[in-house]
C-alpha cells in the first residue's frame, strides 16, 4: 500500500487512548486556548482608540502593532514550534505557549511607547505561534478523520467567543478603566489556563504511525507543497484570513468613527452580533460537514467555498449600511457566513498530511495565513485609510474595508479548484510514494 492508500489506512485508526468523557473536557479547554488566543490577539481593535491618543500612533501604527509586526514573529516562530509538538508531548509545548502569550499580553499593559509596545506585542507572537498548529494538530488525535471538521469547528467557536464576549469585556473594560488595565486582565486571566492544560490535559495516542517524526523539516515541507490540493488550500485560507483579519481588527474603529459610537457601545453591540452569528454559523457548519463529508470528501473544499461567496457581499452591507441598526443586523448574518464553514477549511488541511507531519502541515498554513493574511490584512486597510482621510474623513475606513472583502472572492475560486484537483480516477497522483 503506498500514497494515499498509506495515508487514508493511518487515518482509519479510531482508537486515540482517551475516552469520550476526557476527550469532550480535553476540547472544552481547547476551546477555552482559542478562546483567550484570539482574544489577546485582536484586543487591539477594542483598545486602538485610546491607545491611539495617548501614545500618539496612526493607524497604520496600529495595523503595524496587530499585522506586520504581529505576524513576521509569529509566523517564523510557527515551523520550528510544531516540529517541536510533532516529536514531543504536544500538550506540554501548548501550555507553555498559552503562558507565555499571556504574561506579554499583560506587559503591553505596561509600555509607555510604540517600540516598548511593539516589543511586547512579538512576546505576544511567539507564545500564540504554536497554538493553531499544536491546538488541531492534537483534535486530529483526539477523533476520527469524519469527526475532525466537527472538532476542530468546537474549537473554533471558542476563538469566535473571544472576538465577541471577549472583546464585549475586553470594551467594559477600556470604558470604565481604561486599555492598560484591560490587557493586565486579559494577559493575567491567561495563567489559570496554562496550568490546567499542563497538568490536566491528557496527550492522545497518534492515529498512525509517526515512524518518520524524525525527518527534517525541510522534506515535510518540500512533501506537502508537491500536492496541489494543499497547496491551493493553504492559499483560500490564506485569502479568507486577508480578509477576516482586516475586518475584525478594523470593524470596531469603524462604528466609533462612522456611527460615532462610544468604545463600550462599538465593543458591546459588534460583540454580540458577531457571537449570535459566529458561533452558530460554525457550529451548524461542523455538524453538516459530518454528514456532507461522508457522502462525499470534497465537500471540505465546497462548504468554505459557498460561505466565502456568501461573506463578501454580506460585509459590504455592513460597511454600506447607514445605520447602527441594520449594519448590525447584517454583521450577524456576515459573522453567520464567515464562521459556516472556518473550521471545515481549517480541517480540510489534515486530510493531505501524514500523522507525523499534521503539525507541519498546519503551521505551513498559519505561516502563509500569518504574513500575508494576518501581516498585510490589517496593515493595508489602515494605510488605505490614512491615504484617503483627507477626502471622506471619519468615513476613510468606511471605504477602505471595501477592499479586503473582495478577497473572500478570490478565497471562494481557490477552494473550488482544490475540489477539482482531487476528483477522478487521477485525483491522487499528487499524492508521492513513500
Amino acid at each position: 500500500m503506498s500514497g494515499a492508500a498509506d495515508i487514508r489506512a493511518q487515518f482509519d485508526a479510531e482508537n486515540s487512548g482517551v475516552g469520550p468523557a476526557m476527550t469532550a473536557y480535553a476540547l472544552g479547554v481547547l476551546a477555552l486556548v482559542s478562546f483567550f488566543n484570539y482574544a489577546d490577539r485582536m484586543i487591539l481593535s477594542v483598545i486602538a482608540e485610546p491607545l491611539k491618543r495617548e501614545l500618539g500612533l496612526s493607524d497604520a501604527n496600529v495595523g503595524l502593532l496587530s499585522g506586520l509586526i504581529f505576524a513576521l514573529v509569529y509566523a517564523v516562530a510557527g515551523i520550528p514550534i510544531a516540529r517541536l509538538a510533532d516529536r514531543t508531548v504536544r500538550v506540554r509545548i501548548l501550555g507553555l505557549c498559552v503562558m507565555v502569550w499571556s504574561v506579554a499580553t499583560a506587559l503591553m499593559g505596561l509600555a509607555g511607547s510604540f517600540l516598548v509596545l511593539a516589543i511586547a506585542r512579538m512576546g505576544v507572537a511567539v507564545g500564540e505561534a504554536g497554538c493553531i498548529p499544536i491546538s488541531h494538530s492534537v483534535i486530529g488525535d483526539y477523533m476520527s478523520p469524519r469527526r475532525r471538521a466537527l472538532g476542530i469547528s468546537i474549537f473554533q467557536a471558542g476563538g469566535i467567543a473571544g472576538l465577541s464576549v471577549g472583546l464585549i469585556i475586553a470594551a467594559y473594560l477600556t470604558g470604565h478603566f481604561g486599555w492598560r488595565t484591560t490587557l493586565m486582565a486579559f494577559g493575567l486571566c491567561g495563567l489559570p489556563l496554562a496550568l490546567l492544560i499542563l497538568f490536566t490535559l491528557p496527550e492522545p495516542a497518534p492515529r498512525g504511525a509517526r515512524s518518520e517524526a524524525g525527518e527534517p523539516w525541510y522534506t515535510a515541507f518540500v512533501a506537502l507543497m508537491k500536492r496541489p490540493p494543499y497547496r491551493l488550500i493553504v492559499a483560500a485560507n490564506t485569502f479568507g484570513a486577508f480578509a477576516s483579519y482586516s475586518l475584525k481588527l478594523w470593524m470596531i474603529p469603524y462604528f466609533i468613527r462612522s456611527h460615532h459610537l462610544s468604545v463600550a457601545e462599538a465593543g458591546a453591540w459588534m460583540g454580540a452580533a458577531s457571537a449570535a452569528g459566529g458561533i452558530f454559523g460554525v457550529l451548524v457548519g461542523g455538524s453538516l460537514s459530518v454528514r456532507l463529508i461522508q457522502r462525499d470528501t470534497r465537500w471540505e473544499m465546497w462548504l468554505p467555498m459557498i460561505t466565502s461567496i456568501a461573506s463578501a457581499p454580506l460585509y459590504g452591507l455592513v460597511l454600506l449600511s447607514p445605520d447602527v441598526p441594520t449594519a448590525l443586523s447584517m454583521q450577524v448574518f456576515a459573522s453567520m457566513a464567515a464562521g459556516g464553514a472556518s473550521g471545515v477549511a481549517l480541517s480540510a488541511i489534515q486530510s493531505f498530511c501524514e500523522p507525523h507531519r499534521r503539525a507541519m502541515g498546519i503551521a505551513i498554513m498559519v505561516f502563509a495565513i500569518a504574513i500575508l493574511g494576518n501581516g498585510l490584512g490589517p496593515y493595508i486597510s489602515g494605510a488605505i485609510s490614512d491615504i484617503i482621510t483627507p477626502r471622506f474623513g471619519d468615513d476613510a475606513l468606511r471605504w477602505a474595508l471595501l477592499v479586503p472583502c473582495a478577497a473572500f472572492l478570490a478565497a471562494a475560486g481557490l477552494y473550488l479548484l482544490a475540489a477539482r484537483s482531487v476528483s477522478g480516477s487521477a485525483a491522487r497522483a499528487w499524492m508521492p510514494d513513500d
